[in-house]
Order: structure tokens, then sequence, then C-alpha cells
């Protein structure tokens, strides 16, 4: 099968919970023995000749900064760019597509020009983004406005566009339940957010007392989570029992917003890093600490594959099928968690035990296929009247 596969993500480096779950969407692709034309963002501007899949042939595109117009009305949630379009018509033109596998946010505006040309199109949702927009911490009149105008859009945007997909692709039980509201139910997949195994070997000496927290920490939920650890649960006997490494983009300005400083009662800001696995393979903890968000951490099952214990919210684990996980929701619970906890024991084991059942590249590899099968049968819906050329 030859699938067109589209995303605004930049995949490489994998050090980001996103970027994780496309490059591991590409790769299963691959592996099952699909020929994958990839349109990917590089925002990066990494090497990809150092990211060669076997069966992937990559394009890249990149997206104009948003103008003010653009913020203020919202129309780039609609919008289809030239760019893109020029490269589906590239590819279209000399190859046969079966099926275009349109993959995060808001590009369901992409689907009509699939229809128009008879090519089946799963879109793959990270998570229930308008839910996710909606929780976004706001202070003050104007930034409620501006989060009620935003999940207005994102909400239109879902109901137009989501239902014409042949099939839609989502993360876990609670993201089916949110977008069968407006999709056709036996039109949504669940495929969990999934590593490959192989790839998770890695067994670093475990440092002792030592836990990590890794994180976009730009993102609203990474840096609330961050927040509500420092200010309300870390104080000066965790910070005598513990060393607690921040990993992750923008984890110091993150820290500097909240402390004033990149180092706070034995608290350091690593900032980005190449390859996130040896921070958690090291770690005698990892650190989950989420109060907002939706679908399921990549963060988490990174811990898992590498049989590191997980100290979390119920937020931070949410969707996640496990019962080894040590979890607390308020402050004074998560930091009698983390003053009992000494990093020893089995729960790293049994976390990667339960890996292997749901979240391996084997199990969700399978589960796949059987979604590009589903898809090929389905007939699109032509609506030329929304294609832009």
């Amino acid at each position: 099968m030859n699938i067109l596969f589209f995303t605004h993500i930049s995949p490489f480096p994998q050090n980001g919970g996103e970027k994780i779950r496309s490059a591991y969407l590409l790769k299963a692709l691959a592996g099952l023995g699909h020929r994958v034309f990839a349109i990917i963002g590089n925002e990066e501007d990494e090497n990809l000749s150092e990211y060669l899949i076997p069966g992937v042939e990559f394009y890249t595109h990149h997206e104009k900064p948003l103008s003010l117009a653009d913020r203020l009305t919202g129309n780039f949630y609609f919008r289809q760019n030239p760019a893109v379009l020029k490269l589906f018509r590239d590819i279209c033109g000399s190859h046969h597509i079966d099926v275009a596998v349109l993959d995060y946010g808001f590009i369901g505006q992409y689907i009509p020009w699939f229809s128009a040309m008879r090519i089946p199109v799963v879109l793959g949702s990270h998570n229930s983004q308008a839910l996710h927009t909606l929780q976004k911490p706001a202070a003050g009149l104007v930034q409620k406005l501006r989060r009620s105008q935003l999940v207005n859009l994102e909400k239109t945007h879902e109901r137009r566009y989501f239902p014409q997909a042949a099939a839609v692709m989502v993360v876990s039980e609670p993201d089916r339940q949110y977008h069968a509201e407006f999709v056709a139910p036996e039109k949504i997949f669940t495929i969990p957010n999934f590593l490959d195994e192989q790839e998770y070997t890695l067994r670093e000496e475990r440092v002792p007392n030592l836990l990590v927290m890794t994180a976009n920490f730009s993102m609203y939920m990474n840096h609330e989570g961050l927040k509500w650890l420092v200010e309300q649960v870390w104080n000066d006997e965790l910070a005598g029992r513990f060393e607690l490494w921040l990993v992750g983009r923008h984890s110091r300005e993150s820290l500097q917003q909240i402390t004033g400083a990149e180092h706070y009662k034995n608290i350091k800001a690593i900032g980005k890093v190449q390859h996130i696995k040896p921070y958690i393979s090291m770690a005698s903890g990892v650190l989950i600490p989420l109060l907002h968000g939706s679908g399921t951490r990549l963060k988490c099952l990174e811990a898992m594959a590498l049989r590191t214990p997980v100290i979390a919210t119920a937020k931070g684990v949410e969707g996640v099928l496990s019962d080894h996980f040590i979890v607390a929701n308020t402050p004074a619970a998560f930091r009698h968690a983390l003053l009992t906890f000494n990093g020893k024991g089995q729960l790293g084991q049994l976390l990667h035990d339960d890996f292997m059942k749901e979240y391996s590249a084997g199990v969700n590899a399978e589960r796949l296929e059987h979604i590009l099968r589903y898809a090929l049968q389905q007939a699109p819906v032509v609506t030329p009247q929304l294609v832009t050329e």
C-alpha cells in the first residue's frame, strides 16, 4: 500500500511527546511493509538523513508565522496552505496513493482535497484538543474571551471536517468518547501512544534519590504542573532527600519564571537534550505532576518501557492501563508519596510488563493495519466546493 502521511509536527529529534507519536506512526507504517511519502515539518533544521526509515521518503514544509489578522480571526483553522497542496499534487501525480494519514492538530481542512481525489483519509488526533484548550488557565476577562474564541473555533473545525474522514484515530477511551459526539462511532479507532520496545533496552545505572520530570515546559500543562509541584509540594525535607532534574525544552525558563532561578532547593533545570532516554533510565523515579491535559502521556510510557517507577497525579497517568503507578492528587499526598518512596522493589518491572501488553510497537502495528484496511474500504465523501487548488 502507498500511503501519504502529512503532519505539521517536526518528528525529529524525538524530544517531545507529540514528536514521538508521529515518529513511531511513521516507523509502524513502514514496518508493516507499506511505502510512505511523509510530508513533515523540520523546525529545528535537522539533517533528516540521520533519521532514515526504510520505506519512508521525507518531504518538508515550513509554516509561515501567523499574522495578527490570522490570530484575531482564527482563519488558519480552516485555510489550506498552497505549498502543502503542491506537495500533495506532486506526490499524487507521481504515485498511486491508497490512503492518506493526516496526523495531529487542526488539519482536517485538507480532507476535501483527498476526497476529490478519491483517496480515503485516516485522521489522527493526539488528544481532545478543544477540551485541552478549555483547560488552559486564563487570568482576566480578555484571556477568558480569547480562550472561549479558540475553543469555539476548534470545535467548529472538528465538527466540520472530522466526520469527512474515512477513519479517525484517537489515543484513549476518553478521547474516543469525546470524538463520538460528532463522528460516527464505527469510524473511531483507538491506538494508544506506543513505543518500539527494541529502542528501549537501555539500562543505565540507577542514581539513588534522583528524580526526573521530562517535558516540553513551554506547554501550559507542564508549566502549571511544575508550578504546583514547586510551590505546593516541594519543601526543605524533600530537597534534603532528593535531587530533581527538569529535562526538556524551556525547563530553565519555566523554573526561572516560577522561582527566579534555574537551581532551586535541589531542583536543577537541564534544558533541551538530544536524547531523553538516558535521564529516565538513570533516575530512581519519574514525576508527572499534571493537573491539565488529555490523551496519554508518552513520558509515562517511556518510563514504563525503561522500568522506571512513576509518581504522578491521576491526570498524569490518565488513560494508561496499569495498576502499578504511585498516584497522589493533593500536595500533602504527593509529598507523602515522595517521602515514602525509595526507588526499590519491583514497580519498574511491573510497569514494563504492562507496557509490553498494551503500548509496544508489535501490538499496535496490528491495530494500525486494521484501521488502514477499514479506511481503504470506505468511499470518500466528495465535497469539491471546499477544495482549494
